[in-house]
């Protein structure tokens, strides 16, 4: 290596060094905040009051009329818990704070898997989904929890059968006949489960419960390259990077970060036999042209002992003979 790449190498790994500590260091001086029930709210997440290097892009939270809100995108969910042990978050639907154990409320957000479960979050082992169901006549079954609702301004309130349905519905056929899912809440209590039966009451305590996110694999990942997977040993949050761009995955499916150092041994390899074949061919062509102005000048001093001869000049041997 030359004196002015090691003296870029080392500015860049000295100006790295710098970046990370500084990003530490003001990571470190961040004091935790606090509102309404959550005390304690640290890296990754942060206030929006908070200076932004406080916390991650994605992790900031709002505190309105002391309680601690988190967004996405048009939704916004109470956050019940933050637990920095094992990396969950725990939210609720804001209309599902507010029922009794009398009657029953419809949440504001329809439960969306695709719409939570985002890069940032992932789903904890307990999660169920609580379906509100409405019928057209009475269903008899242990798994359909009768119930009632608190207002009449939705559309299952019209039918005097309306149900709770624990446990996913992927399609008509998993209802009962003459039944159709109004919308869906998620919980993760563990008092519910799909396949034994529950009561009304123990369905309200799981839906003012709320569910569980886990920030586990995003926080403790973010070391790994985007081409990377991430995978944990087992009872153990140490992460390891693991690179499978050369692995048996087909080219059309690889990222294009994956693609280009797929295709780069190539390029290297056949841009070395093409620089070979170039500078063969230059020596060849030399060589070539060496060769042909040989020929010429031998040529052109027969003729001219040719002529030398027809002149009456002798020419010697040597110089008839190239």
């Amino acid at each position: 290596m030359s004196i002015s790449n090691s003296f870029f190498a080392t500015v860049f790994l000295f100006v790295t060094f710098i970046t990370s500590s500084i990003a530490q260091n003001s990571t470190s001086q961040c004091v935790p905040s606090s509102c309404g029930d959550i005390r304690y709210i640290k890296f990754p997440f942060r206030l929006r009051s908070d200076p932004e290097h406080c916390g991650k892009t994605g992790y900031e939270l709002d505190c309105q009329n002391n309680e601690t809100i988190f967004h996405y995108k048009s939704r916004k969910f109470y956050v019940q818990e933050i637990n920095y042990t094992n990396f969950s978050i725990r939210l609720l639907d804001p209309s599902l704070k507010n029922q009794t154990e009398n009657c029953s409320v419809f949440p504001e957000h329809r439960a969306s898997y695709d719409a939570m479960t985002s890069l940032i979050f992932g789903w904890l082992s307990v999660d169920n989904d609580i379906n509100y169901v409405n019928c057209r006549g009475p269903i008899n079954s242990s798994l359909y929890i009768p119930t009632s609702f608190c207002s009449t301004n939705t559309t299952a309130t019209n039918s005097s059968f309306s149900y709770f349905v624990v446990g996913e519905i992927l399609q008509a056929s998993d209802l009962a006949g003459g039944c159709r899912v109004e919308t869906v809440a998620w919980s993760s209590a563990l008092g519910i489960s799909p396949n034994k039966a529950s009561s009304l009451s123990s369905i309200h305590q799981a839906l003012a419960y709320g569910f569980e996110l886990s920030w586990r694999r995003d926080f403790l990942c973010r070391e790994c390259g985007r081409d990377d997977e991430c995978v944990f040993e087992e009872n153990s949050d140490v992460p390891t990077c693991i690179h499978y761009c050369k692995e048996s995955t087909p080219v059309s499916e690889l990222s294009f970060g994956c693609k280009i150092e797929y295709y780069s041994v190539f390029v290297l390899a056949y841009g070395v036999i093409a620089i070979g074949a170039l500078i063969a061919l230059r020596y060849i062509v030399g060589i070539a042209i060496l060769i042909a102005v040989v020929v010429w000048q031998c040529k052109r001093r027969n003729l001219n002992a040719s002529n030398d001869d027809i002149l009456g000049n002798k020419a010697s041997s040597s110089e008839q003979n190239c």
